[in-house]
């Protein structure tokens, strides 16, 4: 018996495991994509991605992460490459920091095995400068997601269980009435029972009556630097790691040579003095180059808490956060119409929970009723 014909608008992150999800359950899948299936025009630049227990953003997100790790392992054995790399995660901190014990407060309540540590055995242990009075708190299950091959092996899988993809297919508007229609920029109309828009920073255009005025895309930088190679292998030993502190919360990887060789680091929240006055970008007019003032301040925290890392930037990227008021996920159906889900507003944390989020999707999709993980992502909870 053939399953329901859903076209799942945006085949990034969310868009492909949602397909892919979709498809296991017998659905009829169709993803439409704007650009090529892994690209640099939305959430997922950057070739790798954290994934944590030590969830500040709220120990609800636990048990979502650790389902997701899972799901991410399962895959990769399929696939036949690793797509998770667990390398551990070193935070750390002033515990004044909100965040900071927030981050530690959800290794306690969930239960995540976790290593508490002065400045002094932390420098000790990492080639990090923490300063005297802070902290940091290790986790075993820390570790990188492969964003390239994680893609493909979600498009891949649904694909072999009939899942249909178009790239370079911009989408227009999805038409509500007795059938959900998408209508395509070249003026095909598609139907379909169900429609799942998934399109990340392009969502607030394209749905503007599903969170009006609550939803900001936010212009991230992440850069590349090429340390002295008396340091190269210090770095490649260390975890993944986060700051929390001053320079807001800032975070990187082990030197590697994931898409490119060097030393990752980003800012995922600038400090609020800074955060306060950040306004929100177009996707459709974002500045993609790279100026001076997007890596200095990246310069400067290196210089203070992590100078084995500093060097030439060699590479730099531009990754857009469509974020909510509250930083937490956004995941309902249209006002008035349960044929139409959405998901979106992952605020930049959200490609470590793909494939988790893909199934609840589809169980929403196929059933009509948000299973009980999504009901803290509903519209209502963001309006209240």
């Amino acid at each position: 018996m053939r399953g329901p014909k859903v076209i799942v608008v945006g085949g990034g992150t969310m868009g492909s495991a949602t397909a892919w999800a979709l498809a296991a359950r017998g659905a009829e899948v169709t993803v439409l994509e704007r650009f090529s299936h892994v690209h640099e025009y939305g959430s997922h630049s950057g070739y790798t991605r954290i994934i944590r227990e030590s969830y500040h953003e709220g120990a609800g997100y636990v048990p979502l992460v650790r389902r997701a790790d899972a799901l991410w392992q399962a895959l990769g054995e399929r696939a036949g490459e690793a797509l998770l790399v667990r390398t551990g995660m070193v935070e750390f901190g002033p515990e004044s920091d909100p965040d900071y014990r927030d981050a530690i407060a959800a290794c306690v309540s969930a239960e995540v095995e976790h290593e508490l540590m002065d400045a002094a055995t932390a420098r000790r242990r990492f080639p990090i400068a923490v300063p005297e009075g802070w902290t940091a708190c290790f986790t075993p299950s820390g570790g990188y997601l492969r964003v390239g091959p994680c893609l493909e092996a979600l498009k891949r899988e649904a694909m072999s269980l009939g899942a249909g993809w178009r790239t370079g297919v911009r989408v227009r508007e999805v038409a509500l009435g007795e059938r959900p229609r998408v209508l395509l920029d070249d003026g095909a109309l598609l139907p379909a029972d169900h429609v799942v828009v998934t399109a990340g920073a392009y969502l607030p255009g394209l749905l503007p009556g599903f969170m009006p005025g609550q939803l900001k895309v936010l212009r991230r930088v992440l850069a590349w630097t090429r340390p002295e190679p008396g340091e190269v292998d210090r770095l490649a030993a260390m975890p993944v790691w986060a700051s929390f502190g001053p320079g807001g919360f800032v975070y990187g990887f082990p030197y590697g040579h994931e898409g490119v060789t060097g030393f990752k680091v980003a800012c995922h929240v600038p400090p609020p003095e800074v955060g306060a006055a950040e306004a929100g970008v177009d996707p459709e007019r974002v500045d993609r180059a790279i100026h001076p003032a997007d890596l200095a301040p990246l310069d400067a925290f290196l210089a203070e808490y992590l100078p084995a890392g500093r060097g030439e930037f060699v590479h730099a990227a531009v990754c857009l956060y469509t974020c909510t008021p509250s930083t937490d996920f956004a995941i309902d159906h249209v006002p008035g119409d349960r044929r139409v889900w959405v998901a979106g507003g992952f605020s930049g944390h959200g490609f470590k929970f793909a494939p988790a989020i893909g199934e609840l999707v589809a169980e929403a999709v196929v059933t009509g009723e948000a299973p009980e993980a999504l009901r803290a992502f509903a519209r209502a909870r963001h309006a209240g």
